[in-house]
């Protein structure tokens, strides 16, 4: 499991600073490892994300080992059905490259809210939908 932000910090600040940044510990994980980790804390396996995110076995498998880069929808989609809160969803949008969710706009408002009760992928589709707003699915307009 990848250490802690605040740990990192810890080491990093200490008088053993410069042997932390040579020694390969503050190594950047990439978004397939940070997935990985994600679904094993939630004990949830890597075909039941797959399917349950909407995604071909390819694309999925590819985020994975960290060859691609999930969508910003992908990562929603993940956010709501490992029913992730705001403050942990808004951390993977920014670890996977994706911009943060904006209470400015409707869409993403939408999907705070959702997110801050706890919904779930389809309730939080139907709240799109009923809105209207483009759900999270491609094609969905």
């Amino acid at each position: 499991m990848l250490e802690s932000t605040s740990g990192a910090l810890k080491k990093l600040l200490s008088g053993s600073g410069e042997s932390f940044l040579r020694s390969g510990l503050g190594h950047t994980a990439n978004i397939g490892e940070i997935f990985a980790d994600l679904l094993t804390e939630r004990q949830v396996s890597s075909a039941d994300w797959i399917r349950s995110v909407g995604i071909s076995k390819t694309y999925g498998y590819q985020i994975l080992r960290g060859e691609r880069r999930p969508g910003r929808d992908v990562v929603l989609r993940t956010a709501l059905c490992l029913r992730l809160n705001l403050a942990g969803t808004q951390r993977l949008l920014a670890l996977s490259g994706c911009g943060a969710l904006y209470p400015k706009l409707r869409r993403d408002a939408a999907l705070i809210f959702a997110l801050d009760r706890g919904m779930s992928l389809l309730e939080a589709e139907e709240l799109l939908s009923s809105l209207p707003e483009r759900g999270l699915y491609p094609g969905d307009e």
